[in-house]
C-alpha cells in the first residue's frame, strides 16, 4: 500500500511567490478528503474576491516583465518543470491519488501527460513568430506581429487536476501571458503543489497565481477584471455558458472544453477481442469520469451477445478499491453526490426496460474504505437513446450498450446530441472507419484507439462541447493576439 506523501507546500493560495495564510482557517478553509476512505488530507484556505483582485493585479505587474524576457528563456523554465515533475514522479502520483482517488498507475501517467505538455510548449515558446507581409504603397511595408494577450484566468476540474492545468499553464506562459489559476475546490492540492516546482524551475514571482476557492466568488472577479483578457475553463457546459455571458461585457477571449456524450461506434467487422480490452480500460479510466469517455456504446444486433458475455467476463475480473493500494483498475467516484447522480440514471434506465447485464462490486468486501463513495462497473444492455443513461454524459463506471442495424443509423444517432467533444468507431475495414469517422460531429476521434489525446495535436469540441483548443501549434494561439504595424520601409540612402 502506497501512502500520501507529506507536503512541500502549503495548502493556501499562492500569491505573488508566497503563500496567503490569511484565510487558511474557519469558515474560509475547503476539507479535502481521500475520496476512497474519508481521511482528511488539509484545510485549504480559500481566496476571497480580494485575495483574487490582489493575485490578478501581481499577474498584471509581474506580465511587464515576463513578456520581455526572450521566448527561448520562458521555454526552458517550462522544459525545467517537465523535468522536475519527471523527477518527483512517485510523490506527485501518490499526492495525485490521495487526493483526487485514481488509481496510482493512471496518476502517474497523469504526471507524464502533464509533463509533456510543459516540454511541448516550451519548445512551442520560441515558434511565436510574426511575418512581413509587403505593403502596395511604394516605401512602406506591414509587420505582423503575435502578442502576449495579457493576463489569463485559467478554471481547472478536479478529474485531471494536474493535467489540464499543465495545458493551459504551459500554454499561457509560453505564450508570453502571466496567469491566475483556479483549482477545482474538490482538488486543490495538486495545483498547489506545483508552485514551488515551477518557482524552483525558474518562474518569476506572479508570473502563475494559483487561487483555490469557490467558483461563485472567483469566477465574477476574473470575468469583470478588465486585466483579465483570456478565460480557459475546462468544466461543465453549464459552467460554459455562465462563464461565457460574464465575460460578454468584459469581451473577453474564451476556450472552453465543455462537456460531452462521445458515441463509440463497433462495426459488424469489428475484432471484439480488441473493443472488449480497449472499452474497459477507457470506461475504468477515472472509473467514467472523463468527458472524453464512451458514453453510448452502439454494437450491431447480430454481435451484441458476444459483446455482452466478453464485457461480463472483463468486468468481473477487476479489482475496485483504494487507489493507492496494489492492482487496482478503478477507484471511487470523486464524492457520494456523483454515486447518487450516477445511480438515478441507472435505475432510470432499468425503470423503462434497460438490463443490468454485469456488475463488479468487489469493493463492499475491502475494509475501510468510504462505501457510499464507490459506484460498481456496470454494463447496461437495451439503453434506448432517450434514456439520460443515453441523452446525458454520465461520468461514471457505466457500459451502455445500443444496438443497430445500419452503419447510417448508427452515424445518425450517435450525431443525434448537442455535445461534439470525442468519439471511437472500431472496425477492420480501413476505408468504411475513415468514412465513419469523417461522419462523426466530434473534435477529436479514435479509430482503434482509446487514447488518442497527445501534447502534439490540438484538443476541443464542437457544437456544446466548447470552443478553441488546447495542445499542438494551436493550443498557444488562444493566448495570443495579432498586431499589426504599418512602416516605412527601410532602405540604404542613394
Amino acid at each position: 500500500m502506497k501512502t500520501c506523501p507529506p507536503f512541500w507546500f502549503e495548502p493556501a493560495p499562492w500569491v505573488d511567490g508566497a503563500w496567503r495564510q490569511a484565510s487558511h482557517r474557519g469558515s474560509d478553509a475547503c476539507t479535502v478528503r481521500n475520496p476512497a476512505t474519508g481521511a482528511l488530507l488539509a484545510e485549504v484556505g480559500r481566496a476571497d474576491a480580494g485575495t483574487v483582485t490582489a493575485a490578478i493585479e501581481g499577474a498584471a505587474r509581474a506580465g511587464r516583465g515576463w513578456r520581455e524576457i526572450p521566448a527561448a528563456a520562458r521555454g526552458e523554465v517550462l522544459k525545467r518543470t517537465a523535468a522536475a515533475l519527471l523527477s518527483r514522479r512517485d510523490e506527485v502520483a501518490r499526492l495525485l491519488t490521495a487526493e483526487q482517488g485514481k488509481p496510482y498507475p493512471q496518476a502517474a501517467g497523469e504526471v507524464d501527460y502533464a509533463a509533456s505538455f510543459f516540454q511541448w510548449f516550451g519548445e512551442e515558446a520560441r515558434r511565436v513568430h510574426g511575418r512581413i507581409v509587403p505593403h502596395p504603397e511604394p516605401g512602406r511595408e506591414f509587420l505582423v506581429e503575435q502578442c502576449p494577450a495579457g493576463v489569463a484566468g485559467l478554471i481547472t476540474p478536479w478529474n485531471f487536476p494536474l493535467a489540464q492545468g499543465a495545458k493551459k499553464v504551459a500554454a499561457a506562459l509560453a505564450a508570453g501571458c502571466t496567469a491566475v489559476w483556479k483549482p477545482a475546490e474538490a482538488t486543490p492540492l495538486i495545483a498547489l503543489a506545483l508552485a514551488p516546482i515551477l518557482a524552483e524551475a525558474g518562474l518569476p514571482p506572479g508570473v502563475l497565481q494559483i487561487v483555490p476557492g469557490k467558483g461563485s466568488v472567483v469566477g465574477p472577479v476574473l470575468a469583470a477584471d478588465p486585466r483579465v483578457r483570456v478565460l480557459s475553463l475546462t468544466g461543465s457546459t453549464a459552467t460554459g455558458i455562465s462563464l461565457m455571458a460574464a465575460a460578454a461585457p468584459g469581451i473577453k477571449r474564451l476556450s472552453l472544453e465543455l462537456g460531452g456524450n462521445a458515441p463509440f461506434i463497433i462495426l459488424p467487422d469489428a475484432d471484439l477481442e480488441l473493443v472488449t480490452d480497449q472499452l474497459v480500460r477507457l470506461k475504468m479510466f477515472v472509473s467514467g469520469q472523463v468527458c472524453v469517455t464512451a458514453n453510448r456504446i452502439f454494437v450491431h444486433a447480430d454481435r451484441e451477445g458476444e459483446l455482452i458475455e466478453r464485457l461480463a467476463a472483463r468486468i468481473a475480473a477487476l479489482r475496485i478499491g483504494d487507489g493507492l493500494a496494489e492492482g487496482i483498475d478503478a477507484g471511487p467516484l470523486i464524492h457520494t453526490a456523483a454515486c447518487r447522480d450516477v445511480r438515478g440514471r441507472v435505475a432510470e434506465a432499468v425503470a423503462a426496460g434497460g438490463r443490468i447485464v454485469a456488475e463488479n462490486r468487489s469493493f463492499e468486501d475491502v475494509p475501510g474504505l468510504d462505501q457510499q463513495n464507490f459506484f460498481p462497473p456496470t454494463v447496461v444492455a437495451g439503453v434506448e437513446d432517450s434514456m439520460r443513461l443515453a441523452s446525458e454524459e454520465i461520468f461514471g463506471p457505466v457500459i451502455p450498450l445500443l444496438s443497430y442495424r445500419t452503419l447510417p443509423e448508427a452515424v445518425d444517432r450517435a450525431n443525434a446530441t448537442p455535445y461534439g467533444l470525442a468519439a471511437y468507431v472500431y472496425g477492420t475495414d480501413l476505408a468504411r472507419l475513415r468514412a465513419v469517422a469523417s461522419a462523426l460531429e466530434a473534435g477529436i476521434v479514435g479509430v482503434n484507439e482509446w487514447r488518442p489525446l497527445k501534447a502534439e495535436i490540438p484538443f476541443g469540441g464542437v457544437k456544446q462541447s466548447g470552443i478553441g483548443a488546447e495542445g499542438g501549434e494551436e493550443g498557444i494561439r488562444e493566448f495570443l493576439e495579432t498586431r499589426v504595424i504599418s512602416m516605412p520601409k527601410p532602405g540604404v540612402e542613394r
